[in-house]
Order: C-alpha cells, then structure tokens, then sequence
C-alpha cells in the first residue's frame, strides 16, 4: 500500500466521530454481505458458491456431522502452525538456549535438598495419579543428568564428572534417593505393564526411550542407600532437625524401594509389614517438610525436547505436598489390604473381598489394582497355591453341588470309556474348561476403574449368557450317567423337573453381574433423574429373578440333603458340605429380597415425584423416549434370559395409571421396612455366616450405608405423602425435590431424593 493511500486512511478514522448527530452510529453494519474477492489468475476461476452452499446446509438434518472423507489425519497435522510454542518444542523465545545451563557443581544447601526430594516425592506421586513420566519425574534436572546417557553401574551415576573422587555429602544423599527413586519407578513401571489396565486412562507407563536403571542391581542401590544414611549418621557439621529429616527421607526411600521389589511375591505376612512401616514413616515426612527450601531451576520442561516423544510439549504438572501425601499414605492402606486377599476362605468370600476392595473411596491406585491382579492371577495360580479347578469345585459345591459325584476327584483316575464316572469326569473338564476364562473374567474386570467394570461387565454377561445354553447341553449328557431322577409335581409342571445344576450355577451368576451393571449406573450418574424410577424397577425386576432362582437352587439342595441323612455311610464333613451350600443360597435369597425391596421402594417414589411434576424431564430434542430405553436396555439385548421387557410394558408397569398416588406410597414404605428388616438381619451376620472371611468389616460399613440409605427412604415417602395429604387431590404439594450426586448419599447405589418444604 503506497503511503498516501495510508494517510488518507489515517485521516478517515481521525474524523470518526461517535457523537456527531449527524451521522448514524450503525452505519458501518451493512446487512447486505460483502461482495466476492475479485481474484484475478490464469489458473483460478473465482465463482459464488454462496447460494449453492446455503441450500446444501438446508438440507442437512439438526446435529448431522459433516466430514470430508479425505481430510485425513495426515492433512489435519500438517495444518498444524509451525513454530507455535504450543506444538512446537522447538521454538525459542529471542536470546532463549534450547537446555538449561545448570550448575550441577553447585553445592547445595542442606534445606535445599529436603526441598528437591519433596518435589521428587509430589512428581511421583503425580505419576502414580496418571500423568507422564514427561511432566513429572523427568522433568528433574538430577534425574535428567543421571539417566543420561544409561548408567550400568553405581560409579557412572555422578552429577557432575569433577564429583568422582570427592563428593559433597548434600548431593551423595540426592544422588541416593533420586536413584532409590527410579528404581522405585521401575519396578512400579513393571508390574503395571505386565498386568491389565488402561493407557493414557488409567496410567503411563511410556518411559521415552529412557532406561529406569535396568542395567544396576536393586542390592547396589539398596547398599549405596545404606551407606549414605551411615555417613549421614556420621556428620558433625549439619544441625539435628535438618540432620534427621534427611535421614528419614533416606530410609523411607530405601523402604520403599526395598518394599516394591519384594511387593511380586504372594507371601501376606511379610508384605502387610512392609507396607505397615513405609507408612510409619509419612507423619514425620510430612511435619519435617517444611524445613526444606525450593530449588525451582532444579527443574525444566525444556528437557521434553531430549525425550523420545511426538506429542507437544506440556507444562510440568504441579501436585501440592498435601495432596501427595495423601495419596501415598492411601496407596501404603490399600496395599496392605490388597496383600490380605492372598488369605483364602472360600470363592464367595474371594469375589465379595475383591468387589469391596475395588470399591473404597478413592478407589485404589492403578498400581495397587495390577498388584491384587498379580496376586490373583499371576502364572494362572490363583492366590500363589489354589488351581482354577479348586475355586470352581469350591463354587459349585457351595452353591448347587454340594457334596455331589460330578465333583468326585477320584472320577479322574476312572480310564475305562464305558465306566459312568470317566465320562463324567470328561464333561466335567469340558465344562470347566469353558467356565474358567468367563469366572477369571468375572474377578479381572472389577480390577478395574469404575468405569471400566461397567463397561467389562456388559461384555462379559453375554459371554455367561452362551455359557449357560452350553452348560444345558452338559446337563442333558450328564443325566444319563448320574442316574438324576426328575421331581414330578402336576401343581408346577406337568413334564418332570430336572435339576440343570451347572447350567443354574451360571444363570445365578449372570444374573448377578446383571444387577451389578444397572447398580453402578446409579454409582456413574449415567442415569437421568427421570430414568431413575424406570431402573431401580428394572433392578428390582432382576433381583426379584435371581430370588426365584435361588429358591429353585434351594428345593434341589434340600432334596440331597434329606437323600443324603438318610444314608448312613454319610460322613460329617459330607453333611457340613450340604448344610453349607444351604447356608450360602439363604444369604443371597436374603440378600436378593433386600435389594429388591430398597430397589421397589425408590422406584415408587420416584414415581410418585414424577407425577407431582417434583422431577421434570430435561429436554431431549435429538432422542425420544424409545430411542432411549435402547440405549439403557443395550447391554441386555443380546440376553436370553431374562428376557428384554418391551418399552411399552415397561413404562405401563413403572407408571401404574390405575393405582393412586397415596396407594403407590404406601406400597414404597411398606417394600423400604421389609428392606430394611433385611438389612437389620444381614447386619447382624459374621464374616463366615455373610461369606465376607477376609473383609469383613468393609462388608459390614457397606450393610451400614444401604441401611442408612433405607432408613432416609422411608423419612423421604413420609414427607412426600404428609405433603400430597396436606395438598388434597387437586392442590400441589409445598415441597421440592433435589437429587443428591451419587457420592454425596450415604450409598452410591442407592440414590435417594431430599424433600424440602417451600413456603
């Protein structure tokens, strides 16, 4: 633009004026649209497309995504601006070096390196929380230096080359506790890629092409800890409190190194007690924390230019003190009740242990959920001493075996083809070879994160589902060589009742993961508040269902056991097999018509509400009420049985038109007392009687919060109907309702509305 044309620009916007009356102000928004660049090139042909686009956007349907076929993730980064800090790890501010130039010779204060071992600690609890290695340890200068290039020995870690012969004491006792620190992180690092979890989600285990000191032994560390901590011990020139606070951060590191190394092993008696001690060490750690001083230059994103990576660079992720030591103190807790699963019971009180461990609040940390894996399952040993085979004849025996020829060991050394028991023996293997994966399946999923076990268990309830049509086939075959007589009773069926045991044994458990799925629903929030009395009915629905075929499982148990008291070769451990498989189907009987009696009671009440209009329906512009209930019902669709309930029958037995809003109240307080009855009972039970022998106190605070829960229920119903009473039949109820988020109940899976009175 040549200089008078600027100029007269500039003298065009000094005579603006907005208060000049003579102008109107507006007078630049021109609605008409501006007209076409007029681009003038042999190889361009500029044209209107304005029109053209305007009627193909028209056509399109509300929410309908667009997308070119051929925008490729290719094209998509190469959009990307060159030279923007934020994707470029390569650009440099004017005067700016691409390292930073730190004095590794530097002797630091004393406080000082209280101060960078502390940060070390937050880093890497940081990492423990999920992020990078990249925005956390890493970013460490002394890490940095020491992992660079991979060290093979103790000799070839020092900061700084001029350090070999005469080190300061300050950085001999960093340099120890940022090696003990990643060969910590290694084996951490280790045990969670081995096991089952989720990356990016759940933790990063990407080390950026960095070697976390795998070519050094853990006894060199370990040894060169020790040897710090004696010549510490030894120094005359540092003042006692400061003397003692680096001390207690060497020790802690070396028992926190010496406790993950020893962590794979499934001995519980020598794990609780080092979980227990590291532990010990975190009040003085935290109380002496604030002696220590901060060294910011000590650390750098800048370093994330060396690391193999491809993402963009990323700011250092800061955890303050207090968070960190809470979570270390939870993972040194939940560590050292993880180890107590290796204890061994019974398979229910193994499941019910695993279930409540990976549902305390917070939820375990991602390492301490691959160590209850490892003790589960590690080389395909259950616990480190028990065979698949063993959990599962322990669950078929407690559940619709007990005492039973089909789990006769002695079966498998019957060789001869004809004989009855080899061919049990056979379908027996065959069936246990089918099961074992859909049973580990079952404990590998709830090792998970909250979200993910839901999600796991939709697919592993299809899985159950075609192990139970597989199973009845087993059924059938088995028959004929257990000589099994039908009942027969015109008054339930006029064609004889078989038993079907490993077919019941996995309907029961399918039925269960069922209930599983829709009760964490609640737990998640993935249910609005107007679905909530539509699923707590689809709960009760199932749990109604598993009661029923308890009480089946029950009538055949009942019938080998008055067969087998009237054998007198029967032994006393055969009659406390019967006595306790009986046991077991009168909890989970109990249990069921607890949970489908709380389950009634909420879905009545959010009835009742829905009808006061107290719970509105959002608006939903993109779905309807159908489209919906598919979504909700998917997990299910593919399930034989229980069959699907259609929509419409459904809704009409949600909503019971014909029964009065007082009617339906009454009902909701008499289904949360029976409820909480059961509750009382089930209360009141031991660790044997409840099947919980390893967590029985964590069951118990569970039993607790349902209670609690039930009990506001019924003051809840009352409320609601003291207000429909005082309203009459056609006057509003002066009250309102709010629904508490899952984590704010006294249980998660029982979401209860509070009813407030409004003037």
């Amino acid at each position: 633009m040549s200089g008078n044309g600027f100029d007269a620009i500039s003298q065009d916007i000094a005579n603006l004026d907005i208060n000049d009356g003579a102008r109107d102000p507006f007078a630049m928004w021109d609605t008409a649209p501006p007209p076409a660049p007029k681009l003038k090139s042999k190889g361009v042909i500029a044209m209107d497309i304005t029109e053209q686009f305007g009627n193909a956007a028209r056509q399109l349907d509300v929410g309908q995504l667009v997308k070119d076929p051929y925008f490729t993730l290719f094209e998509s980064v190469g959009a990307l601006e060159i030279m923007d800090r934020k994707m470029d790890s390569g650009c440099l501010e004017p005067g700016e070096t691409m390292e930073d130039q730190y004095d590794f010779n530097q002797e630091l204060l004393p406080e000082e390196i209280i101060g960078i071992i502390d940060q070390l600690l937050c880093h890497e609890m940081a990492w423990h929380m999920g992020h990078p290695l990249a925005q956390t340890i890493f970013t460490s200068l002394y890490i940095d230096k020491l992992l660079s290039p991979s060290p093979i020995s103790i000799q070839q870690t020092h900061f700084d080359s001029r350090h070999s012969f005469d080190e300061p004491l300050t950085l001999r006792i960093l340099r120890a506790y940022c090696l003990g620190l990643i060969k910590t992180c290694f084996y951490v690092n280790s045990r969670v890629k081995t096991e089952h979890f989720y990356e990016e989600e759940d933790f990063v285990t990407h080390t950026f092409n960095r070697s976390l000191l795998e070519g050094i032994e853990h006894n060199d560390i370990f040894q060169f800890l020790d040897e710090t901590t004696k010549l510490l011990a030894e120094s005359e020139t540092l003042p006692l409190d400061i003397k003692r606070a680096l001390d207690c951060r060497l020790q802690f590191r070396a028992q926190f190194l010496n406790t993950v190394e020893l962590a794979d092993s499934r001995t519980s008696d020598s794990l609780v007690k080092q979980w227990t001690t590291l532990g010990d060490f975190l009040p003085y750690l935290n109380s002496s924390s604030k002696l220590g001083k901060s060294v910011p230059t000590s650390f750098s994103v800048k370093i994330q230019r060396k690391l193999a990576s491809t993402v963009p660079p990323r700011p250092i992720v800061q955890v303050s003190q207090e968070a960190a030591f809470d979570h270390l103190e939870r993972l040194c807790r939940d560590a050292a009740v993880a180890v107590e699963v290796l204890t061994y019971y019974d398979s229910h009180s193994l499941m019910t242990f695993v279930l409540l461990f990976q549902a305390r609040k917070p939820q375990p940390s991602v390492y301490v959920r691959t160590l209850l894996q490892h003790y589960l399952f590690a080389d395909m040993v259950i616990l480190g001493t028990k065979s698949i085979r063993h959990i599962l004849d322990d669950d078929l025996a407690a559940t619709v075996l007990p005492n039973d020829q089909l789990l006769d060991r002695d079966n498998d050394e019957i060789e001869v083809p004809n004989d009855p028991r080899h061919q049990m023996s056979v379908r027996m293997e065959t069936f246990r070879a089918r099961a074992a994966g859909s049973y580990l399946d079952i404990l590998r999923t709830i090792c998970q994160n909250r979200c993910r076990i839901r999600r796991g268990l939709c697919h592993t309830i299809a899985d159950w589902d075609n192990l139970q049509l597989d199973s009845e086939e087993l059924d059938v075959e088995l028959r004929v060589f257990t000589g099994e007589k039908p009942i027969v009773d015109p008054e339930i069926s006029t064609d004889p009742i078989y038993s079907f045991p490993l077919s019941s044994w996995a309907y029961f458990y399918k039925l269960k993961q069922m209930e599983w799925i829709v009760q964490m629903g609640f737990e998640l929030e993935t249910y609005q508040p107007d679905e909530l009395a539509g699923m707590y009915w689809y709960l009760q629905y199932l749990a109604k269902t598993r009661s029923r075929h308890l009480e089946r499982i029950r009538g055949f148990d009942m019938r080998s056991f008055a067969a087998a008291r009237k054998n007198p070769k029967a032994t006393a451990d055969k009659m406390r097999a019967y006595l306790n498989a009986i046991s077991f189907i009168n909890f989970s009987t109990m249990e069921a018509s607890a949970t489908y009696g709380f389950a009634g009671a909420l879905s009545c009440l959010f009835t009742v509400l829905g009808r006061l209009s107290l719970i509105k329906a959002p608006p939903r512009p993109y779905s309807d009420d159908t489209m919906r209930y598919e979504v909700r019902m998917k997990p299910f669709s593919c399930i034989g049985l229980p069959e699907l309930i259609p929509f419409d029958e459904l809704t009409k037995v949600v909503v019971q038109p014909e029964e009065s809003t007082i009617d339906l109240l009454k009902f909701a307080a008499e289904s949360a007392m029976g409820a909480k009855k059961g509750l009382e009972v089930l209360s009141k039970l031991s660790a044997k009687g409840a099947y919980c022998q390893g967590s029985h106190d964590s069951w118990l605070n569970n039993i607790k919060a349902c209670l609690k829960a039930c009990i506001f229920t019924s003051i809840t119903i009352a409320s609601v109907k003291k207000a429909v009473e005082a309203a009459g039949k056609d006057g509003k109820p002066k009250i309102k309702v709010e629904i508490p988020p899952s984590e704010k109940g006294y249980h998660d899976w029982w979401v209860v509305p509070k009813v407030i009175p409004v003037p």
